[in-house]
């Protein structure tokens, strides 16, 4: 498989993508993300459909990249979980905001989406939104992006 490269991007959209843009990467991290942070490899397997070796693949770069953690299900043991890192947690908002923009856009209305709720008051939570430094909402006409290059 040719897997595309953006580390050579000065762009952070390109070179997260590097990271964590290969899709099964992704569906890894919902798995662990909706499982409370921490799977077990077969459970993954079965879960998700994918191949124990691309599974082995996409964990080890997480791994790498210091996104999820592998340690032993029990001390001394040989089967092994994984847990998100807190760096892996911080990606919650962008899974969140392409659910949302799923179940907007999404060309199946039959469907039912996922839903996230706030636990304390099992409420749903508010769309996504981008906000200004003093908590206006921004649209696209408010956003200016600004290169370092430039």
């Amino acid at each position: 498989m040719v897997k595309n490269n953006f580390s050579h991007l000065c762009c952070p959209v390109a070179r997260s993508m590097d990271v964590v843009g290969e899709a099964w990467s992704m569906l890894v991290l919902r798995n662990l993300m909706l499982a409370g942070g921490t799977g077990r490899f077969d459970q993954m397997v079965e879960e998700l459909g994918i191949s124990r070796n691309i599974l082995t693949e996409r964990l080890k770069r997480l791994e790498t990249e210091e996104i999820v953690s592998k340690q032993p299900v029990q001390e001394g043991g040989r089967r092994m979980e994984y847990k998100l890192t807190a760096k892996g947690w911080e990606l919650m908002p962008i899974m969140i905001g392409f659910a949302q923009w799923f179940d907007r856009w999404r060309p199946d209305p039959e469907r039912s989406p996922l839903t996230f709720l706030d636990r304390r008051d099992n409420q749903p939570i508010q769309p996504l939104r981008v906000l200004s430094h003093d908590g206006r909402p921004l649209g696209p006409a408010d956003i200016l992006p600004v290169s370092d290059d430039q």
